[in-house]
């Protein structure tokens, strides 16, 4: 038996979240693309904004009440992860954990880019050093991907050991092999998710073409010039 489990939603976040950061992470290691990166940034935590209010208003599954985090759920879930005796309609404990520090970590992370830019660019001023906020969205970038990681693996996991279930298919149909409750949008959802993807499209292009006055670049220019002065 099937049952309709990630709405069209949930998975078309899952495949532009994954999308988005890896391209931001890439990108962030080349200059000439430092407007890319920006736009990748602002999408990828406007993106997690929705989702996380999705969370909360959106239906079963999706929903952060549905997710087992509690230490009862972990417990159990490691020590019957091999016997197969229960699956999850939904994320399964050490996944629900998994994704809602994504989502934070994420989410902040973005946020973090914004400050650095901010600093970099005289936009704002808050007493902090360039470097010390670059190292500090360095680490988040870094711990993002780690997170990542450990959501392939659990993947992973589940293609060897749970291979019935289709937890991996159900990332592209949204149906798993198990006999659940549906999940359903209502009209307010709907709604929703129109802003929930309009909005990071508009935030992607305003990131874009977002002035940049490369203090690094002035500093270099500057001292190749006393070097030639000399």
């Amino acid at each position: 038996m099937k049952s309709y489990i990630w709405t069209l939603p949930t998975r078309v976040f899952h495949w532009s979240l994954a999308i988005a950061f890896t391209t931001t992470y890439i990108l962030g290691d080349f200059d000439k693309f430092e407007n890319l990166h920006f736009a990748f940034g602002a999408f990828v935590g406007s993106l997690i904004l929705f989702r996380i209010i999705f969370g909360i208003i959106g239906p079963k599954y999706s929903n952060f009440k549905d997710f087992p985090i509690g230490l009862k759920h972990q417990k159990g879930f490691i020590k019957d992860y091999f016997s197969k005796a229960k699956n999850y309609a939904g994320h399964n404990p050490t996944a629900a954990v998994v994704m809602l520090l994504i989502f934070i970590i994420g989410l902040i992370c973005s946020i973090s880019g914004y400050l650095l830019y901010a600093t970099e660019n005289n936009v704002l001023s808050l007493g902090i050093q360039d470097d010390s906020l670059k190292e500090v969205h360095e680490v988040l970038a870094n711990t993002f991907l780690i997170l990542v990681i450990a959501h392939l693996l659990g993947i992973l996991g589940d293609i060897m050991f749970h291979k019935k279930t289709g937890t991996f298919q159900s990332i592209f149909t949204g149906h798993k092999n198990i006999e659940a409750s549906n999940a359903k949008l209502n009209t307010f959802h709907k709604i929703y998710v129109l802003f929930w993807f309009i909005v990071p499209l508009y935030l992607f292009f305003l990131a874009y073409n977002l002035p940049i006055n490369n203090n690094e670049t002035t500093k270099q220019n500057s001292e190749q010039y006393e070097d030639d002065d000399d």
